[in-house]
């Protein structure tokens, strides 16, 4: 990772690394590529080939949590001339 992101060092750091957008998404992420590691014979602990699909999840939830804009600078605008669907007012 670059630009202040954390070093890769193989393993993600158990508590949130200074940044970190969203530090609950990150320990749920962590916990999940715990339970996720390669063994030796090229099978995840849940005994699928690996990288497993959860691993890849637990990957992909990391860099999303580290990486996540603020909900608040990522409403559409007021003003939106688009259909938003039924459940917009």
């Amino acid at each position: 990772m670059m630009d202040d992101t954390p070093a890769e060092s193989g393993e993600p750091p158990l508590e949130p690394p200074l940044g970190c957008a969203d530090p609950l998404l990150w320990r749920v992420a962590r916990a999940l590529h715990q339970a996720h590691r390669p063994r030796p014979d090229n099978f995840c602990e849940c005994r699928a080939f690996w990288p497993c699909p959860d691993a890849q999840l637990a990957e992909e939830a990391l860099q999303l949590a580290y990486d996540r804009p603020s909900p608040r600078t990522s409403r559409p605008g007021l003003g939106r001339s688009s259909n938003l669907g039924r459940w917009s007012a």
